[in-house]
C-alpha cells in the first residue's frame, strides 16, 4: 500500500506511438495501483504487454517510454467516471486526462452525475478544477450526503440524592461511632418538585446521496417513577409530593413516606407497629412485639423483638436476642444472640457475638472492639473487622460471595425455565388446534371455547412468568459476577476456630495471625498482609 501511494503515471501520445512515464511522488494524494492502470489502458484501447507495464510501473524511473504503437480505435480524450461509497454517502468523481490535450466539459460532468442520479449536496465549486488541463489520475470527492442526527434519550433529573442520604458515621478519637449525628430521613414539603423530565427528541434526518431519506433513531422514552404520594404535573413531565415526609428511591419509585414517632417503648401500651413511612421509636422494641415499615427505622433503645423494614435501620444500642430483616443499611452497637439480615450494608460499632448475621453488600465490624465471635456471618462482598473469633477457640462461620441459598434459586429458576417453555410450546400447539378447529366449524361449542379463553390466559400468564424469572436470572449472573471479588479483612487478630468459606473452598484457621486478608483466587482460599 505504501507503494502505490509513491507512484503516479501519464500516460501520452506522440507521432511515433503512445508512450508511459511512472515515477515516484512522496506527496501523490492519490492510491495509483497497477490495475488501474491496466484499467485506463483497456478503456483507451490501447495494446500493450502485460510484463513491460508491470516492469515499467516497479521500477518507476520516470524515464518517457513508449508501450504502442498508434491505432484507430485508440481512445484519446479525457476519460471522467464515478465511484459511490457502499453507504452510499460519498462521491468520487476520477479523472483519467486526455492524450491529445483536450479537458471535460462542465456539461460532461454534469451528465454524468445526472446519469448516476446523484442528487444531494452536489460540489459544483469543483467544476472549474475539473475542467482544467491535467496530466496526472485525479480525483475529487464531487458529493456527499448528510448523516442523520439520532435523537436524545429522555432524561430524569431528581431534586434529592437516590443513593439516599449520607449514612456515613461519624468515627470519635477512641475508635467509637456516634450515632446521634446520623440523619436518615430526608423530608420534603407537600408540592415539592422531586423530579425533573427532560422529554427524548425525534432526531433529525439525514440524506443519502441519491436523496434518499435517512430516519435516525429516536430517544428513548422514560416515565417518571412515580410511587407513594408524588403525582405528575406539567405535561408529565414533573413529578412533586403530595404530603410532607420522607423521599426515599426504592424499586425504581419515588415514594414521600410520612413518619410515625413511638415516645416509649413498643409494648403493650402500643401493639405491634405495621406503618407504611419511617418509624421512630424513642425507647425498645420489646421481646415479642414488631415493628413492620415500608421506609427508614430509627430505635432509641435495643432491639429485643421483631422488625421488618423496606429502608434503613438505626439502633442506637443493640439488638439483643432480636430479629431484624431489613432491605436497606443497618447502623447498631452491637449484635448478639440475634438474628439480622440485610440487602445492603452492616455497621457495628462495637461487637457481633453469637449471632447468625447476613449482608448482602458490607459488614463492617471496626469500632472501639470490633469483634466478631460465634455465630455465623454471611456477606455478600466484603467483611472488615478488627478481631474475628476468640483466645479460647470460639467457633465462628465467616462466609463471603455467593451463598448456598442464592446458588439453589438459580439453579431452580433454571430449571423453571426449561419447564415454563416446554409448558408455552404446548400451549401454542393446543391454542393453534382449537383455532383451526373454529375456522373449519365456523364457531367452536361452548366448552372448546372455554377452553380457548383459558389457553389464551395461560400463555399470557407464562409470558409473564417467563420475564420474572429471566430478570432475576439476569439479577444473579449480575450479582455473581460481583461476588468473585469478596473478601474478608482482619485488621487486628484473627484467632483459631475461625471457619471461612468463599466461593466453593473452606480455610481453617488453626493459628492466630494478624492484619491479614483473605480473598478467592483461582479455585482456592489465599492470604495477604494487610
Amino acid at each position: 500500500m505504501m507503494e502505490k501511494l509513491k507512484k503516479k503515471y501519464k500516460l501520452q501520445k506522440f507521432d511515433d506511438g503512445i508512450y508511459i512515464t511512472v515515477e515516484e511522488d512522496c506527496e501523490y494524494p492519490f492510491i495509483i495501483s497497477i490495475d488501474k492502470l491496466y484499467n485506463e489502458l483497456a478503456r483507451r484501447k490501447i495494446n500493450y504487454d502485460t510484463a513491460i507495464i508491470k516492469k515499467i510501473f516497479t521500477d518507476a524511473t520516470g524515464k518517457c517510454l513508449k508501450i504502442a504503437d498508434i491505432e484507430e480505435e485508440i481512445i484519446y480524450e479525457p476519460i471522467i467516471d464515478i465511484g459511490v461509497s457502499t453507504d452510499n454517502m460519498k462521491v468520487i468523481l476520477k479523472m483519467y486526462p486526455a492524450l491529445n490535450g483536450t479537458v471535460v466539459r462542465i456539461s460532461e460532468v454534469e451528465e454524468l452525475i445526472a446519469k448516476n442520479k446523484i442528487e444531494c449536496n452536489i460540489k459544483k465549486e469543483l467544476f472549474l478544477d475539473i475542467t482544467k488541463k491535467h496530466y496526472f489520475y485525479k480525483e475529487w470527492i464531487i458529493a456527499e450526503g448528510r448523516t442523520s442526527i439520532n435523537g436524545e434519550n429522555a432524561k430524569l433529573e431528581f431534586s434529592f440524592n437516590i443513593e439516599g442520604m449520607d449514612t456515613k458515621p461519624k468515627e470519635l478519637e477512641d475508635g467509637s461511632v456516634n450515632f446521634h449525628e446520623l440523619n436518615l430521613i430526608n423530608i420534603v414539603q407537600s408540592g415539592t418538585v422531586l423530579v425533573k423530565k427532560t422529554p427524548a427528541t425525534d432526531g433529525i434526518s439525514g440524506m443519502n446521496v441519491y436523496g434518499q431519506e435517512i430516519k435516525p433513531n429516536k430517544g428513548k422514552d422514560l416515565r417518571l417513577p412515580m410511587g407513594l404520594n408524588t403525582q405528575m404535573i406539567d405535561d408529565n413531565k414533573k413529578l412533586i409530593s403530595t404530603k410532607e415526609g420522607h423521599v426515599a428511591y426504592i424499586n425504581n419509585k419515588v415514594n414521600v413516606f410520612p413518619t410515625y414517632e413511638v415516645k416509649g417503648d413498643v409494648d403493650f401500651n402500643t401493639g405491634n407497629i405495621k406503618f407504611p413511612g419511617n418509624v421512630i421509636v424513642r425507647g425498645n422494641v420489646i421481646t415479642s412485639f414488631y415493628v413492620e415499615a415500608g421506609g427508614d427505622v430509627q430505635i432509641y433503645g435495643n432491639l429485643l423483638g421483631h422488625v421488618k423494614i423496606n429502608g434503613n435501620l438505626q439502633v442506637k444500642k443493640g439488638i439483643v436476642c432480636g430479629n431484624a430483616d431489613v432491605k436497606g443499611n443497618i447502623f447498631v452497637r452491637q449484635i448478639e444472640n440475634a438474628s439480622v439480615a440485610s440487602k445492603q450494608n452492616i455497621t457495628v460499632s462495637e461487637a457481633i457475638m453469637h449471632s447468625n448475621v447476613r449482608a448482602d453488600e458490607k459488614l463492617i465490624v471496626n469500632g472501639k472492639k470490633g469483634l466478631i465471635v460465634g455465630g455465623c456471618t454471611f456477606v455478600g462482598k466484603k467483611i472488615t473487622a478488627k478481631i474475628i473469633g476468640s483466645p479460647v477457640g470460639t467457633r465462628t462461620i465467616i462466609e463471603v460471595g455467593v451463598s448456598r441459598q442464592l446458588k439453589e434459586e438459580y439453579k431452580c429458576i433454571c430449571k423453571e425455565l426449561k419447564e415454563n417453555e416446554i409448558q408455552y410450546r404446548n400451549n401454542v400447539k393446543a391454542m393453534e388446534h382449537l383455532l383451526v378447529m373454529k375456522d373449519k366449524q365456523k364457531a367452536l361449542t361452548a366448552e372448546k371455547n372455554e377452553l380457548l379463553v383459558s389457553t389464551r390466559r395461560m400463555q399470557y400468564e407464562l409470558k409473564k412468568r417467563k420475564i420474572n424469572l429471566e430478570n432475576r436470572k439476569n439479577d444473579l449472573e449480575e450479582y455473581f459476577k460481583k461476588a468473585k471479588s469478596a473478601d474478608v479483612e482482619v485488621l487486628n487478630t484473627i484467632y483459631s476456630g475461625v471457619v471461612i468459606n468463599i466461593g466453593n473452598s473452606t480455610h481453617d484457621i488453626i493459628e492466630e495471625k494478624s492484619r491479614i486478608k483473605y480473598y478467592y483466587d483461582g479455585y482456592e482460599i489465599k492470604e495477604g498482609s494487610l
